[in-house]
């Protein structure tokens, strides 16, 4: 049974579809994590099951213990198959007719279904199966929003992720509240939505934009980290390596599976940049402590106008890594600088220079 103070019920479901994009369990997964870190609404109850796992059965027995309990927000993410059967799951079908009977035992007053569904070769009408639209219409306070599924390429931000999915992570990280909830400002489902279809549009040009059915506004869904920093984050120290490269250590608490940004820069003794990048590190508990290896081309040393010929002479070259950890919205959770010199290029910038 979910807690008292359970406010939310998740249940995030990923099967690969026909045509299987690959996108599917992943899209399950990272909902989940949303849901069940730190930016998911206090005492979340949330399950995924993804691939074989979700099979008839065990999809039923989730469903069935979410009409015993008493939160107030139920939440059901889907990315997979749908058809005018109902939804395909890994050993079958579950009827329209079940699931709506799985939705009207549910105790929760406010109900959100999200669909990010494989459905091929059909035109944009028909990616919504007809059931859909009279299970929102059939079930009071009861709100479905819908979109076909096309997995993000390698290089793009997102990517292994569906578009429509992709979206809707980006918008609950990133957009203003417009909700108060338990004394915190908190992202509705009518923002989410609002902010992931402009997402779609910057990014992709979609022209199709998902589908919504039902009394959206007044659903939270997310903790919003435009008011105020979420957690904290510490730069341990950086130990240099190997040619232009270092091992950051750090520490993050309070952002589990919130993505966190690390930063760095090379500066010299002007402070000019000579070169910089980012990696994402995505906390996978309530406490994360890590390490990472940050590497720089060798060149931005070696060809440097300055530097270069310092070296080649023999000479030391005073730098210094610039280290950062940011949340989504650029805000800065601690930053860290760490000299250090370099008494001779690496031999592989030796060879570029000739």
């Amino acid at each position: 049974m979910t807690p008292p103070s359970a406010s939310h019920r998740v249940v995030c479901l990923g099967v690969p579809g026909v045509p299987e994009l690959g996108c599917e369990e992943t899209n399950a997964r990272d909902m989940f994590r949303l849901f069940s870190g730190a930016l998911g609404p206090p005492g979340t109850i949330a399950t995924c099951l993804v691939g074989e796992d979700a099979t008839k059965t065990a999809v039923k027995r989730v469903f069935d213990a979410a009409s015993r309990e008493s939160a107030p927000f139920f939440v059901v993410y889907f990315s997979g198959r749908a058809s005018e059967k109902g939804l395909h799951v890994a050993d079958g079908c579950i009827g329209a007719d079940t699931l709506a009977r799985h939705f009207e035992r549910v105790a929760a007053p406010s109900v959100l279904v999200v669909l990010d569904l494989v459905v091929g070769a059909v035109p944009d009408e028909d990616v919504v199966p007809a059931w859909v639209e009279a299970f929102a219409r059939a079930r009071k306070g009861l709100r479905v929003a819908a979109a076909r599924a096309t997995r993000i390429g390698a290089g793009s931000a997102g990517a292994g992720r569906g578009r429509f999915t992709g979206a809707l992570l980006e918008a609950l990280q990133t957009s203003e509240g417009d909700l108060e909830f338990q004394g915190a400002k908190y992202i509705s489902d009518m923002r989410a939505l609002d902010q992931s279809q402009a997402i779609l549009q910057r990014r992709w040009h979609a022209t199709h934009l998902p589908v919504r059915m039902g009394p959206f506004g007044e659903f939270p869904l997310a903790r919003c980290q435009a008011v105020a920093g979420i957690g904290k984050g510490t730069i341990v120290g950086v130990a240099a390596g190997t040619r232009l490269s270092a091992t950051v250590r750090y520490s993050i608490e309070g952002r589990a599976y919130v993505p966190t940004v690390l930063q760095y820069a090379l500066e010299d003794t002007s402070q000019e940049v000579l070169g910089e990048g980012e990696v994402m590190v995505l906390p996978d508990g309530p406490v994360c402590v890590g390490r990472q290896r940050i590497r720089l081309p060798a060149r931005v040393l070696a060809d440097h106008t300055v530097w270069g010929p310092t070296l080649e002479l023999g000479e030391r070259v005073h730098v210094r890594w610039r280290i950062s950890l940011r949340d989504a919205r650029g805000r800065t959770l601690d930053r860290k600088v760490f000299g250090h010199e370099y008494a001779a290029p690496p031999k592989s910038s030796r060879r570029s220079r000739r």
